[in-house]
């Protein structure tokens, strides 16, 4: 707000005195005036006035007087008071209970007086920013701490026993694991494909823990660049380097009394991977720039989708820190090798994206669940996952999910449709599908990827596009079937 803009109350009983000092604020503001008391506060509660100057000698009501009661409805406006030097005494009280910004003895300067009054509106500018800072400050956490009880809300519905879906045997010992391991506060090595729940069996163990008041920081070790490694995971000091105007944390501070999930650890870099070894042995980190470390308290999860054994052989991976992280070691095992979970995670994903999509659909009708059964999820839970939401946005609202709307991929993978005048119950016909898919989804699968990849010129996110697959199912499908 500019000067022009602020709004200034004079009040002498004296007119001599009151012209005078609208006289010398005019130019500047806009200045009301009043001879009385009674009607200086009259304009006080109709007018929006920033700063108020008063006589303090006045019959019927003085100027404290007249402060005390405008402080009452306008209690932020600025508060200046004219006053002989018989009256300061008077005035202490006043100024020491904050009715009184200042005390301006007679006779006044009007150079100093504008000076007083300038410094006064640029106080009363830096308490109103003040206050709507911190009202704003206050609204943001309060939005936070209602954002955070419904991600709260939210991991916990994911993350309860009965929210981790699952049938097979093999995901009840995980879980059985989990527990032993989750009060004890040691190190845990998850292994798995992609896709598999790594970081969920993570969160699962965190939410078991001693910790689980404390925050769970993810970190994907592969998505960090090289030359920011050290100063992301363990933070810097102001002026450690150009552009670090300021203190920043790591993740290993941010996670400090809670737990540090690092995703992909194969991905790490070498020269990261001693300095995290470092902290697993002494629980100390030193920021970028400090000249001495700092101690913290996490417990680490890590996770990896690579063999971190073959990795240590071929000296991608020091043996050192592959022993400090595989204290306790659970395996997740891909989709593939659980095919009792795709039932209940298909229809766990079905009735989530339906609420969250606002649709409203019939159900899926049994040869999708069959087709879905049978395809090998080289993408895991997290290819079920898209392909049910792909599901559900082709069907049309009130309809049932029909075989037809399958990625044609998977859709290879599962029994034919029938042909016209056919049985579809015939057991025969079931028996000769079953057996014509397990002789050629392999060579089906090699022949539709060279003919994506021969569409787009070998480029491998395009294909995987026109496949209706992630890039990663597309890699780790060429690699398994030997496609150059």
């Amino acid at each position: 707000m500019s000067e022009t803009k602020h709004a200034i109350l004079v009040v002498d009983d004296e007119n001599a005195n009151l012209q005078k000092l609208k006289r010398t604020f005019i130019d500047r503001y806009i200045v009301y005036e009043a001879n009385s008391g009674e009607k200086a506060f009259a304009v006080a509660q109709r007018e929006p006035i920033d700063l108020v100057i008063t006589d303090q000698k006045m019959p019927r009501m003085t100027g404290i007087e007249l402060l005390k009661r405008i402080m009452k409805i306008k209690p932020d406006v600025m508060r200046i008071i004219l006053t002989g030097y018989t009256e300061v005494e008077d005035l202490i009280d006043a100024i020491n209970e904050g009715h009184v910004y200042r005390y301006i003895t007679k006779p006044w300067d009007p150079k100093e007086m504008r000076i007083t009054v300038r410094q006064a509106l640029e106080t009363l500018e830096l308490e109103r920013e003040n206050r709507r800072l911190t009202i704003e400050l206050q609204k943001v956490n309060e939005r936070l701490q209602v954002e955070n009880l419904a991600l709260r809300n939210e991991v916990r519905r994911y993350l309860d026993d009965d929210r981790i879906i699952y049938e097979s045997r093999a995901m009840k010992e995980i879980l059985a694991a989990a527990n032993r391991v989750a009060r004890a506060d040691s190190t845990v090595l998850i292994t798995g494909e992609t896709g598999t729940g790594k970081e969920l069996i993570a969160r699962y163990i965190h939410k078991h823990s001693l910790r689980n008041d404390g925050i769970f920081v993810a970190v994907n070790c592969g998505a960090i660049p090289r030359d920011l490694a050290e100063s992301e995971f363990f933070g810097f000091r102001k002026g450690a380097f150009t552009g670090a105007s300021a203190h920043k944390k790591g993740y290993f501070q941010v996670a400090d009394g809670g737990t540090l999930f690092l995703d992909e650890i194969g991905e790490a870099p070498p020269d990261l991977q001693v300095k995290m070894l470092r902290v697993l042995q002494n629980q100390e980190i030193w920021p970028v720039g400090s000249e001495s470390p700092l101690r913290v308290n996490v417990r680490i999860i890590a996770s990896t989708n690579r063999d971190l054994n073959a990795e240590v052989d071929r000296s991608r991976f020091r043996e050192d820190l592959f022993f400090r992280l595989n204290v306790f070691s659970i395996r997740v095992p891909p989709l593939r090798e659980r095919r009792e979970d795709i039932r209940p995670l298909v229809e766990f994903f079905f009735e989530r994206f339906q609420t969250k999509l606002n649709r409203k659909l019939l159900g899926i009708e049994p040869p999708v669940l069959d087709v879905l059964r049978r395809y090998d999820w080289p993408g895991n839970v997290r290819q079920l996952e898209n392909e049910v939401e792909r599901l559900v946005l082709l069907t049309e609202q009130g309809q049932t999910v029909r075989r037809d709307s399958i990625s044609g991929i998977i859709a290879a993978a599962g029994p034919s449709m029938p042909e016209s005048g056919d049985d579809a119950s015939s057991p025969q016909q079931f028996e000769r599908e079953d057996l014509d898919m397990k002789d050629n989804l392999v060579a089906l699968e090699t022949r539709l990827i060279r003919q994506a990849l021969r569409r787009t010129g070998d480029n491998r996110t395009h294909a995987a596009r026109l496949l209706n697959i992630t890039r990663q199912s597309l890699l780790d499908r060429m690699k398994r079937y030997n496609i150059q």
